[in-house]
């Protein structure tokens, strides 16, 4: 199974499941490689799925990540 498989399948089960925290685990992740790619404009983007799924479930790193995306000009 290759990278993006297994990726596609654990959003696809997380999705069903109502799991938020892996939700926003593989899309901070996936984010923050394309940052890393210099790929700005899809690194948003994944971003912006997390932090909507974190700010969903309270979960703490939405301050992060809204950091990141307002560094980007995405936010306010």
């Amino acid at each position: 199974m290759t990278r993006f498989e297994r990726l596609n399948k654990q959003v696809f089960q997380a999705h069903e499941q109502g799991d938020h925290t892996t939700l926003i685990d593989v899309y901070h992740m996936l984010g923050m490689e394309e940052l890393n790619d210099r790929k700005v404009t899809a690194a948003c983007f994944l971003l912006t799925q997390a932090y909507i799924y974190a700010l969903e479930s309270g979960d703490a790193r939405a301050d992060e990540i809204h950091k990141i995306l307002k560094s980007h000009g995405r936010e306010e």
